[in-house]
């Protein structure tokens, strides 16, 4: 039996965001959904389970967008 890692995607991996999961849109204040870039790559800088699993990640100019597990890719380092 494998143990399971949590959260699936490490704090400090690199992704990518790839798009927005419109069924979870109710999920997020207008805030929230503001603060989401998308097609660029970032780190995970921690996450949140408070109204499931979330992700906080650090976009390219410094902001930091919470993203869904579902809207993001890993990034395989080169």
């Amino acid at each position: 039996m494998t143990e399971e890692r949590f959260p699936p995607i490490p704090t400090g991996s690199l992704v990518r965001t790839t798009k927005p999961n419109i069924a979870l849109r109710e999920e997020w204040t207008e805030e929230g959904w503001q603060t989401r870039e998308w097609n660029i790559e970032g780190r995970t800088i921690g996450y949140h389970t408070a109204h499931g699993l979330f992700y906080f990640v650090r976009h390219p100019n410094g902001t930091i967008g919470s993203y869904d597990g579902s809207e993001l890719e890993v990034v395989t380092q080169k």
